[in-house]
């Protein structure tokens, strides 16, 4: 029995690695476009996914390149995302930041997939603080596709990015990804304008509007709540299949750890967690 038992759980394993592998390789418009936009870190996701005008330093590299002209002298963020509990679909993403007076530097990787189908993206990014209230920022990513069965792919684009603030506590914020429009259609090319206003002392509103080729736009609106200075709370809305979203942080000397709960129309409640130091 026990035999038979570990048999039937792995046909499952590798049945459902061969059905992934087919939606990824066969059907990439329909089940997922080579690397699509995806939100990353929890820190955003509690928000509706909206981060593109609010999250900075090494956070902020995976949202918009200007992010890294804020922020703190040094900053490092790691997050691991396995949704609904499939290691296929699970994403970990590592990043870093220097600010040095009005430039930032930054590095980052983004790794999706399992052994039959991985994506890997490698990223340099340099943001300028123009003016006091004000960066651009530029970024270069090589990425790569790996398929059983076929040939590894290689590719490099570029994205850009800008970052304001109109007034105190208002920040604009918008990304392009992909800008030169290279292979879209496998690629993916994305454009992002968002907003992040402090309407009291402990309230802050994000919102984002996303636009990514071959799909519909995107929008996604959230609420940040720090009922203490070591604590905030979260929630969120948005139209992508991720719709609803909850979360929290914890705060302690140069340490935040987010946890975030989004709700898939499709598929459920997955759970993410992300972790940054700054100085």
């Amino acid at each position: 029995m026990p035999d038979q038992l570990y048999l039937s759980s792995l046909m499952r394993t590798k049945y459902r690695q061969i059905v992934l592998v087919l939606l990824f390789s066969l059907f990439p418009s329909s089940a997922h476009a080579a690397f699509e936009f995806q939100p990353i870190g929890a820190h955003t996701s509690g928000t509706g996914d909206a981060g593109v005008a609010w999250a900075t330093g090494a956070s902020g590299a995976f949202w918009n390149p200007a992010a890294l002209a804020w922020g703190k002298r040094l900053s490092l963020f790691g997050m691991y995302d396995r949704p609904f509990g499939i290691a296929e679909l699970a994403t970990h993403a590592l990043s870093a930041g220097l600010r040095i007076d009005r430039h930032g530097l930054g590095a980052r990787y983004k790794g999706f997939g399992f052994a039959l189908y991985k994506e890997q993206e490698f990223g340099l990014i340099y943001g300028l603080r123009v003016f006091q209230q004000l960066s651009l920022g530029f970024g270069i990513r090589a990425l790569q596709l790996s398929t059983a069965g076929m040939p590894t792919q290689r590719w490099v684009v570029f994205d850009a990015g800008i970052r304001s603030q109109i007034r105190k506590g208002v920040f604009l914020g918008a990304a392009i990804w992909n800008a030169g429009g290279r292979h879209t259609s496998l690629l993916g090319q994305s454009g992002t304008v968002g907003m992040g206003i402090t309407v009291m002392p402990q309230v802050v509103l994000v919102a984002d509007i996303q636009k990514e080729a071959n799909f519909p736009t995107g929008a996604g609106i959230g609420i940040m709540y720090h009922i203490h200075p070591q604590l905030v709370l979260s929630t969120g809305a948005g139209s992508r299949p991720e719709r609803l979203s909850a979360g929290f942080g914890l705060r302690k000397s140069g340490f935040a750890i987010d946890y975030a709960a989004v709700w898939h129309t499709v598929l459920g409640i997955t759970h993410r967690a992300s972790v940054v130091y700054e100085y």
